[in-house]
């Protein structure tokens, strides 16, 4: 039996990670009127989270491999609690923004590594479980962040958004001093001159979206020598920075053209409780709660989807996810839009986000790589889903600006579907047998 203690310990600090990276929307406004600033400069808040986090994670992940995954990832929350700390009490905007993009590399931290250790507590034919479990903490936390963000920014002010963070961290330092650590591996570390330049072209990819004008140029110009120096190290050096040899063949690029698919479906998640505000009238509270559906259903559903990862094979799992985001998609973008029909919606994204965020994706990845590289291969999913999530606001803006939220919904089941045909090219994860002495134990 899986030891549920410890299991808790880094399910906890993963979903206050995941949190951050929409609870602080619903407080835009507060945060401009505090410092006196534009909306565009608090977007870019969010945009220097995910940077940081997306750089963050797949450094991190290898470390993790090598230095073990317990160690990295106290270091990932100790640095997201100090962080939280320095954006509460930020005397300007300058600090807070830097405060957001330690936040953002912390989490990227704590990510692949509370997985890669989660996982060790469940045997081989219980994988699938095990990252259903985590996938379906991250997906709640993730549609949650909304909600909790407009509660507890009405009543206690911005702030608390980010003090709330530091007692949860807290019970995660002070209860993984009893947990033991996986042992370290003795491998020579990664190039670190590859993979910083390999965050800088992750970063500076997705500030060509965010940013227009005479700095988009200079982003592309740093993205384009940062490519070039990445692939140098990458022939160069003796151990290189990303072992990019399962990456190569038809499955692994399916598999980082999929990831990036499944991240950009499941950001359409925050523009619903605008959609409900225009078409069904909600109030800006109830607009929040408006995404309760999806985040409940897909909490208890991600369970279910690690089981049937463990029976059948996570590829019909999470092409099954796929369709039902496709189908809460079309239901979206139908005219005349009634709560009934939304609420179906809903349920339809839950079951998307159930059976793609969590286990049958990262289960998918774990097969690409050695058992010995669980760290590094859930990073690499981790990030070109995570690229997908930061571009899939811009693509879907841009299409609503033209032709409204039924464009945009429309263009998420499009997208969907497509996402069902490029997992079709991905090798698919024969079932384990589970072994009746373990079962019984």
């Amino acid at each position: 039996m899986p030891n549920f203690r410890v299991l808790s310990i880094y399910l906890v600090g993963m979903f206050v990670g995941a949190l951050d990276t929409t609870i602080i929307a619903p407080v835009f406004p507060l945060i401009m009127k505090s410092y006196h600033i534009p909306l565009h400069w608090v977007a870019w808040t969010v945009t220097g989270y995910t940077v940081a986090y997306i750089a963050s994670t797949i450094l991190s992940g290898a470390w993790g491999d090598r230095l073990g995954h317990k160690r990295v990832f106290l270091w990932g929350v100790s640095a997201f609690m100090l962080a939280s700390l320095l954006a509460a009490f930020s005397p300007n905007f300058w600090v807070f923004m830097l405060a957001r993009v330690i936040q953002g590399a912390g989490a990227g931290a704590v990510y692949p590594n509370a997985q890669a250790e989660g996982i060790k507590q469940f045997p081989l034919a219980r994988r699938g479980l095990a990252l259903g479990i985590f996938g379906g903490v991250f997906g709640l936390a993730s549609i949650l962040g909304p909600t909790l963000g407009g509660l507890i920014g009405q009543y206690l002010g911005w702030p608390a958004v980010f003090l709330v963070n530091v007692p949860i961290v807290l019970f995660v330092l002070l209860f993984s001093r009893r947990i033991a650590g996986s042992t370290e591996e003795v491998r020579e570390l990664p190039d670190w001159k590859g993979g910083a330049a390999f965050s800088v072209l992750l970063a500076s990819g997705l500030l060509v979206l965010a940013a227009g004008g005479s700095i988009r140029l200079i982003f592309t110009v740093a993205a384009l020598l940062a490519l070039g120096v990445f692939l140098r190290r990458q022939r160069k050096s003796a151990t290189p920075f990303l072992d990019s040899t399962p990456l190569r063949g038809r499955g692994g690029v399916a598999m980082m053209i999929g990831a990036a698919i499944v991240g950009l479906a499941m950001s359409a998640a925050v523009f619903v409780p605008t959609l409900t505000q225009r078409q069904l009238h909600f109030s800006v509270l109830n607009s929040g709660l408006s995404l309760l559906p999806a985040a409940f259903s897909g909490a208890v559903l991600a369970g279910a989807g690690g089981v049937l990862v463990d029976r059948i094979g996570p590829k019909k799992v999470l092409l099954v996810g796929l369709l039902a985001a496709a189908v809460g998609g079309l239901l979206l973008a139908l005219p005349h839009l009634t709560i009934v029909r939304f609420v179906i919606a809903m349920l339809f994204f839950g079951l998307g986000t159930a059976f793609t965020m969590g286990s049958p994706l990262n289960r998918m990845a774990l097969g690409l790589y050695r058992e010995n590289q669980s760290g590094e291969a859930l990073s690499v999913v981790a990030v070109f889903r995570g690229m997908g999530m930061a571009a899939g606001p811009v693509l879907l803006t841009a299409v609503e600006a033209r032709q409204g939220f039924s464009g945009m919904f429309a263009t998420l089941a499009l997208v969907s579907a497509i996402g069902v045909a490029v997992f079709l090219f991905v090798p698919d994860i024969k079932a384990v047998r589970a072994d009746p002495a373990v079962s019984e134990s």
